[in-house]
């Protein structure tokens, strides 16, 4: 709470920024995308991407909250 109240936020960042959860977002929905080259392309491994977002190009939980951070 002290730390909190100070200012500071405790966790680990996240691994992708809000333009990148979009542009994973766009890729993802479009069928021809190589999923090996966007994580390249992104520096993360697929696990993670898919963690942001969905095979469709849907949002998963981690890159909601990604988009509503401030």
């Amino acid at each position: 709470a002290a730390a909190r109240a100070r200012g500071r936020k405790g966790g680990r960042k996240f691994a992708l920024t809000k333009a990148q959860v979009r542009l994973a977002q766009a890729a993802m929905a479009q069928r021809d995308t190589s999923v090996s080259d966007l994580c390249k392309e992104l520096g993360i491994e697929r696990v993670t991407l898919y963690r942001y977002v969905g095979p469709k190009g849907e949002l998963r939980d981690y890159g909601k909250r990604v988009l509503s951070l401030a």
